[in-house]
């Protein structure tokens, strides 16, 4: 598989176009067991590179997918098939995407038993540097600085757990929506003899 195109204009169609050239149908969905030193070896499913794609824009314009197969591949049905197959598929990577994020917020809700007791040592670290030195020298500052040093750790990782970590499952899913929904077109092409290999390489 690779890709033959890039976008067209969106003020021509309106459409963000991904064209794919696939040797099988099936190489949308998963790789085919053939020569990994093969010129024509694919390293990435159809689907795979199509959420690479619009993962890394920001339109949020309708898709349509060309889709270029050997003749051999094609029949009425084929384009009808990869829809169908597409849309169960992102289907259940959006269900997928959803507990994976309820998990990452309760995972970060349960970093804060071992992050709350941190930070609170560290405030009380802080406040205390204060009191018994209420002059500044090495010791108070080495104090007041080790317990903000043990509240950042405290509170960074549960929130970053509870708040970040889902967007990344939240975009995807995104994007998952606007594939599910992909106008798919068809082509056929021919696929070019491979080269012989090269001796000694």
């Amino acid at each position: 598989m690779r890709s033959i195109g890039a976008d067209i204009d969106a003020g021509e169609s309106g459409l963000q176009v991904i064209r794919l050239r696939l040797m099988r149908a099936r190489e949308m969905f998963e790789l085919s067991p053939t020569d990994l030193f093969s010129e024509y070896r694919n390293f990435l499913t159809g689907v795979d590179f199509c959420l690479s794609e619009l993962r890394g824009r920001r339109s949020r314009r309708p898709v349509r997918l060309e889709i270029f197969l050997p003749p051999a591949e094609i029949d009425d049905a084929v384009a009808w098939r990869l829809g169908r197959t597409l849309r169960r598929y992102c289907e259940h990577r959006i269900r997928y995407n959803r507990s994976e994020a309820s998990a990452q917020r309760l995972g970060g809700l349960s970093a804060l038993r071992i992050g709350g007791p941190t930070c609170a040592l560290g405030l009380a670290l802080t406040i205390a540097s204060s009191t018994v030195w209420p002059s500044p020298d090495t010791a108070q500052v080495l104090a007041e600085q080790l317990g903000w040093v043990l509240v950042w750790i405290g509170l960074w990782f549960p929130l970053d757990q509870l708040m970040f970590y889902p967007l990344a499952y939240t975009r995807e899913s995104r994007v998952l929506r606007a594939l599910a929904d992909a106008e798919i077109v068809v082509t056929p092409y021919r696929p070019a003899a491979a080269a012989p290999d090269r001796p000694g390489w």
